[in-house]
This record gives C-alpha cells, sequence and structure tokens, in this order.
C-alpha cells in the first residue's frame, strides 16, 4: 500500500511484559508430559487386563460415604460444566473473549482442545472395554452399565481446558484476577475427578487415567503453543507490527510494512501481522519473503525494473516506480524505490480505467495483477498522480497471498505446476511475448533500453527462481509431480511409449522360449499372429506403462497408483461409451482388458506391473500366457522362481531343449582324502560326481 509523503499522528510504542509457557514451574513441559504418559500406561495396561484395579472398589466407596450440605447440588453443577453443552459453552465463550482482548495465539490454542475428545473416544472405543461401576454395594451408580468407562471424558477435557486456561491466565496483569482465574482452574480440576466417582459414573482409575492422559495431550499443545507464542505471538492480527524508528523522519504505515521517506527515495520495510504470516506460511510453508529473504527483494526490485520498462514503451514512460536496490536500515531488510512526487489520484474512475487497461497488459506480458487489479478494494491506493496528470504505480509487492485473478492467470500457474501464487511472473509467457513484440518494444524502447529489458527479464528470471529454492513450496511441489504423472499429455507420452515397452517385452519371451527349444518356429509365428491381433494390441499399452510406471513408484506408492490406472482406463472407455463415441462391442473389449481381476491384481507389490497378463487377450491363449508369466517370474529377485518352484510349474511339459545361461555358484568340495587342486572344468565336474 502506498501512501504519500507526510507526518502521521505519533503513537505511543508500548510494551507488555507478558508470561511465557517456557516460565512454568518445574518440572516443566517435558517434565508433566513423561510423566503423564508414565502414569497412563500404568493405567492403561491395568485397564485392558483387569475390569476395575484393586483399589477400585475400596476407595470409590470410601470417596461415596461423604456427605456434606449442598455436596449433591454442587456434583450436579460440576457435571454439567464439565459434560457436552458446559464444556462447549465455556469453550466458545473463551474463544470469543482472547479474540475480543487479541489474544490471537491463546484463541488459537483453545480451537484445538476438541482433538482431546477425539483422543479420549478413540482410547475408549478401540483399545478398552471396561464397563461403568454397577455392582449392588455401590452407594451410587450411573445407570448406564454398558458405556465405556475408561478413560473418564469430563475428566480429560477439564484437564485440557481448565490446564490451559491456567497457563494463559498468565497473560492477566491485574494479579487479584489472576489468582482467581488460575485458583478457579485448580478447583474445577480437583472437583470434576472427585464428582465422577461420588456420583457412581466411574471408577477411581478411570479418574486418574484421565488425569494422565489429559496432562499427556496438554503437554503437547503447551509446547506447540510456546513455539507458536514465541515466533508470532507479538504480532498484531492483520496490521503491520509496529517498528521503532525516528518518528520525526517523514513515514507511513502500510497494511504489511513501514514506509520511510527521504528527498528522492522510499524504503518499505516489511513488518506483516499474524494473518498475513500464516497465510504465507501455510501456503508455501516458509515466512513471510520481504522480510529477512534477501533473494525475494531481490526478485521484487528485478521484478519491478522490468515493468517498469515495459510500461514505459506501452506508455512512452515508465507507469511503475523503479527499485533501486535492497538495504538494511535498523537491523531490517528494505526495498528500496525511487520517490514519485504526486498524490492520490482526484479522479478515481479515470484512475481504474488506467489500472484494467494496465491489468490487460500485464496479463499479456505475464507479469502478476494482483497489485493492479482494479477489483482488489485496496488497487487504487497503489496509484499516485503526479503533478502533469500522469498515473504511477508505486507498489508491485503483495501483502497477501491471494486467490482473486482471472481465469488466464489460473490456467497458466495450474499448467506450471505454481498452484498457489503470489508475485508470479511467467517467465515462459513473457519470453514469448517480448518475442512476438520486440519490433515495436525496440522502437519504443531504442537498441540501449531493448538490451536492458533483455538483461533485467533474465535477472528476474534468476533471482525469482533463487527465492523459491529457499522456500519448501510443498503445494507447488505435489501439483507438479500430479502433472508430470496424471496429466493427460503426460499420460498420452507413457502410454506411446508403453506399447513399444509391452511389445518389445512380449517378443523377447517368445524369442527366449523360441531360443531354449520350448516351442517350435512354427509355434512361435503363430504366438507373433496372435499379438499382432487389434485386441491384444489394444492391451500391450496399458501392460507397458504399469511396467514404466513400478520403475520409480515402489511400495506403496505402486500399489495405490496401478489399480488407479486400470480404474482410469476402464472409466474412460465408460465415458467414451456414454458420449457414443464406441459402441458396445467396443466397451465389452475393453471390460477384457481393464477387468476388476486386472484392477486386483495391480495393487499386488512387485507383480502388480505384470497384472494386464491376467487380461483375457492374454489368458485365453495359454501357451502365451505361459510365455510371458515365465518372462514376468525371471524378473522376480533373488532368483525365488527357480528356488521355489515357481518356474518350473510354468514351463512343465515344455522342457528347454538348449540350456539357458545361468549363474553357478562356487563349487563347495569336501575333501576326504589329500588335496589334489582341479585345473579344469572336468576336475570340478568330477568332485561334484564324487
Amino acid at each position: 500500500m502506498a501512501l504519500a509523503a507526510r507526518h502521521l499522528p505519533n503513537y505511543k510504542r508500548t510494551t507488555v511484559a507478558m508470561p511465557r509457557v517456557a516460565d512454568l514451574p518445574r518440572p516443566g513441559i517435558r517434565g508433566l508430559g513423561l510423566g503423564a504418559t508414565a502414569l497412563f500406561l500404568v493405567f492403561l495396561v491395568d485397564a485392558l487386563l483387569h475390569p476395575r484395579a484393586f483399589f477400585d472398589l475400596a476407595l470409590m466407596k470410601a470417596i461415596q460415604t461423604v456427605s456434606l450440605p449442598g455436596l449433591h447440588p454442587g456434583v450436579d453443577f460440576v457435571n454439567e460444566l464439565t459434560g457436552s453443552r458446559g464444556a462447549i459453552a465455556v469453550w466458545a465463550v473463551s474463544i470469543a473473549l482472547f479474540a475480543g482482548l487479541r489474544w490471537w495465539i491463546p484463541a488459537l490454542g483453545m480451537m484445538t482442545l476438541p482433538v482431546g475428545g477425539v483422543i479420549n473416544e478413540a482410547v475408549g472405543a478401540l483399545l478398552v472395554t471396561r464397563t461403568r461401576p454397577h455392582l449392588a454395594e455401590l452407594a451410587r451408580d450411573s445407570g448406564n452399565h454398558a458405556e465405556r468407562s475408561f478413560p473418564s471424558g469430563h475428566v480429560m477435557g477439564a484437564v485440557m481446558f481448565y490446564g490451559f486456561l491456567f497457563v494463559v491466565a498468565g497473560r492477566i496483569g491485574f494479579r487479584p484476577l489472576r489468582l482467581a482465574v488460575r485458583s478457579g482452574a485448580l478447583a474445577v480440576l480437583a472437583a470434576v475427578g472427585f464428582s465422577r466417582v461420588w456420583d457412581g459414573a466411574h471408577w477411581p482409575t478411570d479418574v486418574l487415567g484421565a488425569y494422565a492422559l489429559g496432562a499427556m495431550a496438554l503437554s503437547v499443545l503447551l509446547a506447540l503453543y510456546a513455539r507458536l507464542d514465541a515466533a508470532v505471538g507479538h504480532l498484531p492480527l492483520i496490521r503491520a507490527e509496529r517498528l521503532a524508528h525516528d518518528e520525526t523522519r517523514p513515514h507511513a504505515h502500510a497494511l504489511t510494512s513501514l514506509v520511510l521517506f527521504e528527498r528522492d527515495t522510499v524504503a518499505k520495510v516489511y513488518a506483516p501481522g499474524l494473518i498475513p504470516t500464516a497465510i504465507y506460511w501455510l501456503a508455501f510453508q516458509a515466512p513471510f519473503p520481504y522480510v529477512r529473504n534477501r533473494a525475494a527483494l531481490k526478485a521484487a526490485v528485478q521484478r519491478r525494473n522490468l515493468a517498469a520498462l515495459l510500461t514505459r514503451a506501452w506508455y512512452g514512460e515508465a507507469r511503475v516506480a523503479r527499485a533501486l536496490g535492497v538495504e538494511t536500515i535498523g537491523g531490517r531488510e528494505a526495498l528500496v524505490s525511487e520517490r514519485i512526487a504526486g498524490g492520490a489520484p482526484t479522479d478515481r474512475a479515470k484512475a481504474k480505467a488506467f489500472l484494467t487497461d494496465l491489468r490487460t497488459r500485464f496479463e499479456a506480458a505475464g507479469l502478476p495483477t494482483w497489485q493492479i487489479d482494479p477489483r482488489q478494494p485496496r488497487a487504487i491506493d497503489n496509484v499516485l498522480e503526479t503533478p502533469d496528470g500522469r498515473y504511477v504505480v508505486v507498489d508491485l509487492e503483495s501483502g497477501l497471498v491471494s486467490p482473486m485473478a482471472s481465469k488466464l492467470t489460473w490456467t497458466r500457474a495450474l499448467r506450471r505446476g505454481l498452484i498457489p501464487f503470489y508475485d508470479e511472473v511467467f517467465f515462459d509467457v513473457t519470453r514469448a511475448y517480448v518475442a512476438q513484440t520486440e519490433g515495436s518494444l525496440r522502437a519504443a524502447l531504442g537498441e540501449d533500453g531493448f538490451a536492458d529489458l533483455e538483461f533485467t527479464l533474465d535477472a528476474a528470471e534468476r533471482d525469482a527462481a533463487a527465492w523459491h529454492a529457499t522456500e519448501p513450496r510443498l503445494w507447488s511441489k505435489a501439483l507438479r509431480f500430479g502433472i508430470t504423472w496424471f496429466s493427460v499429455r503426460a499420460w498420452k507420452t507413457r502410454l506411446a511409449g508403453g506399447h513399444e515397452k509391452g511389445n518389445a517385452w512380449i517378443e523377447q519371451a517368445v524369442a527366449t522360449w523360441e531360443a531354449e527349444g520350448r516351442i517350435s518356429a512354427p509355434e512361435a509365428a503363430t504366438l507373433r499372429t496372435q499379438i499382432a491381433e487389434p485386441t491384444f494390441q489394444l492391451m500391450l499399452p496399458y501392460l507397458g506403462a504399469q511396467i514404466l510406471v513400478s520403475i520409480p513408484l515402489r511400495f506403496p506408492f505402486g500399489s495405490i497408483v496401478r489399480p488407479l490406472m486400470v480404474l482410469g482406463a476402464l472409466g474412460a472407455a465408460t465415458v467414451k461409451l456414454a458420449r457414443r463415441r464406441i459402441d458396445g462391442a467396443a466397451w465389452k473389449r475393453a471390460w477384457s482388458i481393464h477387468s476388476p481381476l486386472v484392477m486386483l491384481l495391480s495393487a499386488v507389490p512387485g507383480f502388480g506391473s505384470f497384472a494386464y497378463l491376467a487380461a483375457k487377450p492374454v489368458r485365453a491363449n495359454r501357451l502365451l500366457l505361459r510365455a510371458v508369466g515365465d518372462a514376468a517370474l525371471q524378473k522376480v529377485p533373488w532368483n525365488l522362481a527357480e528356488r521355489t518352484g515357481l518356474r518350473r510349474i510354468v514351463t512343465h511339459g515344455r522342457p528347454a531343449q538348449t540350456a539357458a545361461p545361468r549363474r553357478h555358484r562356487r563349487p563347495r568340495l569336501v575333501a576326504t582324502g589329500p588335496y589334489v587342486p582341479a585345473s579344469s572344468t572336468e576336475a570340478v565336474e568330477g568332485a561334484h560326481a564324487a
């Protein structure tokens, strides 16, 4: 966001010392987690082996003998407070309260607490079958005897909620209120365990196990909370963090940055709030790039200058403020650009018309359009009107990762695996645009200007690649992998290669049996004629494709992808039938090839690569099936086909007339007399015979 140079009202920069989770008393988060885990395992093993612990009945009877005035209503209140309705109510109120206080990280932590309920249900439903107390000698019981008892959901939920509330209460500056909140949290934690046993709803070890499981889950939550709070807990929700600077210097506060004005330059120091930082991290698994990533800032410099040169060619003079470089100001990286004399546009409709035209040109040249898109509410704030009436864009760097873009931009990003996108230049589009309009660009910029354009384009692409290399960008990598392996174009290429691979592999199987004398020359000729039939050739590309796919995709990925390939091929044939592009007979041929049997076998590790050997065109020809099956068995590692006798079964009745080359182990000779060296093959064979 660009603001004209002016003095803004001074603000008082305050720092409030907030206690951190790391300030917890000993044994600390790690000790809490380890101790709770050990205790929970003890109670879990007991619950798995016994319907109740040896002390459960005696302890429960002792607790149920307690009688105090108002105890029964108090127990009912605690049960309601920690039950489903009460817990959801106080949880929702706490989130709203934290949000109202702008305690964003505690609010986020509160939102994760329902995970505890999932853990509790998983333990109770999947591991432990202990039922609720229902003995006649008890004063009270739950009445629902068949319900699972271990661990107590009321207690575990209370431990997570009120334990987290106890920690967050450290933020309260008013000491009496802080003590009151913490005392109330501890009181509820103590009361809920007592109430569940006194009321007959749980055995004592159900409650103790829930305390341990809740503390274990809470320790994990607090560890994550501590890291997140230390990293971004000081940030405002959306607006830029307030940075220390000279208040007498002309400056402005943009959405994600502090803008510092000099006589001829403008420096932008980025310090985005929590939401922009979190969104960028979710999109690219990296910190916001313009804060400390110098490669990203250098890419922004070149992108800005590339846009300035193109607008100079389009409009006769640059309509984008040039970037001058990256500097360090107050220990932080800053993007420095030329200062444009001017103010906010006087005619907003005219300025929007300029942005509409500029967006069209940017899109044609492959440049990012988010900052200049007139549909974007703050785009008009990125434009200054100069004294001579020109409009100049002074900010092209985005503050948010946004999905707002044209269909053309989305299409380009999808094809290149650049989803999500952020200030992306489609350099292949830009280079194609420069090549197509080279004549007009040379005429507008001159030879030196056009050379500068080519140099800037090269530098922009190089710096953008360096920036992207510093970030994981997992979503983009996953998309590019999907495009590489599952796009229509990739599969057409793969199937074409698969046809050649399948033909070569089956021909080799037939030739091997012919060379070994297992089949005669006329039989081999007959097999080759049958292989050349259209139905068989229709199956070959899929056989070859599965073999090719199995090379890079090992278990379990190959066992997932291969059945999907079979299902996709059958689905494609079904769609063609529905659209009347093939008739019923053609669909039946496809069904005979991509059958459920093939789909099932393709999931088998190892042999799944050859699942199409079970297709009807191969299965119907027993001799060919045996030949190619023998070839497949010879691919099994560690010579297992020979060792297990599978190859003898497949080749039964077709003995080899010519010995096939095979590996021999070094003969092991057992000497029963004086050693005589064997210097020839005959000597070795004689030793074997002996």
